[in-house]
């Protein structure tokens, strides 16, 4: 019996490995695992049917941009890490041990973000002439149902900013840390900001940065870039007429993400899925 006992409990535990590490669901022939789905749940700390959704479209997108061709290169991909990077203030190796402290490899990092590169370009390729410009009205009455959206926009048409530009990252990151001096390869420029025609993505970076204080450094791909908020007016809603080119690029990335859903949905509605084990 005490020989037996050991047998059994180690063919137990080959079994539940095997188990584990067995197919749970097939796509169109790419199978995707129980391991798979629980590293994933881990490591994005979703439940075991989200992480099998996000599994499922993840094929079924790798699969279509295979097909499309679609190539990257590393230079591509470094330079998007990089501007990551910049745009948080960090440096790659600080970057590097953010990720191993999640878990997340650079090596899967790059395949990553190697991969979103790619379904930006599909999106833009493929499903992007699906949206259509919205007229006035319709950016008009967007704003009215969705007055919610826009109730944190500046009051006040202008911002005073100072605009501290350089070649240099380092030199740009030295004159942050003393405004009140003037930098060799630092360049000073007031600027007096107006909302209706401000980048919207600059404006939120902005409305998020205190006043009397720097935005982080903004990668322009010539240079980089960080602004002093010496003032941001007053608080409360504004006019449409005022924030139109934000009431645009809101419409817009809601329509984006519409327009990849409904592309990602009619992939399911073709694909040959079948549940082996869940």
């Amino acid at each position: 019996m005490k020989k037996i006992l050991p047998l059994l409990l180690f063919t137990f535990i080959v079994s539940q490995a095997q188990i584990i590490d067995a197919i749970a669901i097939d796509v169109n022939g790419e199978p995707i695992t129980m391991l798979e789905i629980q590293a994933v749940q881990k490591r994005q700390n979703i439940s075991k049917k989200a992480a099998v959704q996000a599994l499922i479209e993840h094929r079924l997108e790798k699969s279509v941009i295979e097909k499309s061709k679609i190539v990257v290169s590393d230079a591509d991909i470094d330079g998007k890490i990089n501007q990551i990077a910049q745009s948080r203030g960090i440096t790659i190796e600080q970057m590097k041990q953010m990720l191993t402290s999640k878990g997340l490899t650079w090596e899967l990092y790059r395949e990553q973000m190697g991969m979103e590169l790619k379904k930006e370009l599909f999106f833009q390729q493929n499903i992007a002439s699906s949206i259509s410009k919205p007229s006035d009205d319709e950016l008009r009455l967007y704003y009215e149902t969705n007055k919610d959206k826009f109730a944190s926009a500046s009051s006040s048409i202008q911002m005073s900013l100072i605009a501290y530009s350089s070649k240099s990252s380092q030199k740009l990151q030295e004159a942050m840390k003393s405004p009140m001096r003037k930098f060799e390869g630092v360049e000073q420029k007031p600027v007096l900001a107006s909302i209706s025609n401000m980048n919207p993505q600059l404006f939120k970076v902005i409305q998020e940065t205190p006043q009397g204080s720097f935005t982080k450094p903004i990668n322009t791909g010539r240079g980089f870039i960080a602004y002093y908020v010496k003032s941001k007016g007053g608080q409360g809603q504004v006019g449409f007429e005022a924030i139109k080119n934000r009431v645009a690029m809101q419409w817009l990335q809601e329509e984006r993400v519409k327009a990849g859903r409904d592309y990602i949905n009619k992939l399911k509605t073709d694909a040959d899925i079948r549940i082996i084990r869940l």
